[in-house]
């Protein structure tokens, strides 16, 4: 039993973020502020990013009673100028930078694309694939001379399956899949792993709109093997997974967060 116990033990050191340094781009709600708190509670430092500075400073006083240091970076990450400043914060606030998620989402505007009065693709581009993108070369750079580093991208089921009414979002959660394998292949030799998430849909304020379409639910509901809507909690395990050493031979992954889905 000691023995065992010992084992146990070893692994639950291999979760542990103490000394790491994670940046969370879109944590002050939902998914993201869900991963910030799971980073907290394993001993990691923690930036997080939003628009909006009200949540930010209830998401920074969260982590801090988990006993975290904790910053909050108020940028839209549509901008450029926004996520030119984001690395560079961190390191100079938290002293450098081990973690990267990549959670900021522009919402869907549900419809035919067919239908739209205007082209929506570039504004969503903007968000959920230039931001990713930038922001993780901008990482990778830096732990590339670390030789160690974590990248994860929270994507979606809408981008491992297209479902009608959420075109131009299920092709920027795609190229997210994509970019995560493009970027792995190229970083692995510097010990820096990149894989995404794709989470079904999600309790959040984000998904209000699904979430109040009863007939939605109800379709999401019957493909899935566990009949519940997924909380933001539920995201949380992978993620740890992935930032640390117990997933340190996982790479260019995605990891289906659906219930059972896609069984």
């Amino acid at each position: 039993m000691a023995e065992q116990a010992h084992r146990y033990a070893d692994l639950s050191r291999r979760f542990d973020l103490s000394g790491r340094v994670a940046l969370v781009v879109g944590g002050s709600r939902g998914i993201g502020r869900a991963i910030a708190e799971g980073f907290a509670d394993v001993g990691a430092r923690v930036a997080v990013v939003g628009r909006s500075p009200e949540p930010l400073r209830d998401t920074v006083a969260a982590l801090e009673r988990r006993g975290a240091k904790a910053m909050a970076l108020v940028a839209d990450v549509s901008k450029s100028a926004d996520r030119s400043r984001l690395i560079t914060n961190t390191v100079s606030e938290l002293g450098g930078l081990d973690i990267l998620v990549n959670s900021a989402g522009a919402k869907p505007l549900r419809g035919d694309m067919l239908d739209r009065e205007r082209a929506l693709l570039p504004e969503l581009l903007e968000v959920n694939v230039l931001s990713y993108y930038e922001l993780t070369l901008a990482a990778a750079r830096l732990m590339k001379a670390r030789k160690w580093g974590r990248i994860i991208n929270v994507a979606s089921s809408t981008g491992q399956k297209a479902r009608r009414g959420m075109g131009e979002y299920a092709i920027t959660k795609a190229t997210e899949i994509m970019m995560t394998r493009a970027f792995a292949v190229e970083l692995g030799e510097y010990g820096i792993t990149v894989n995404a998430l794709a989470p079904i849909l999600t309790r959040t304020e984000f998904s209000a709109a699904q979430l109040a379409d009863e007939s939605d639910v109800a379709r999401v509901l019957a493909m899935q093997a566990i009949k519940r809507i997924a909380d933001p909690e539920d995201v949380v395990g992978a993620a740890l997974l992935l930032a640390s050493e117990a997933g340190a031979f996982i790479t260019g992954t995605t990891i289906s967060i659906d219930g059972g889905a896609g069984a």
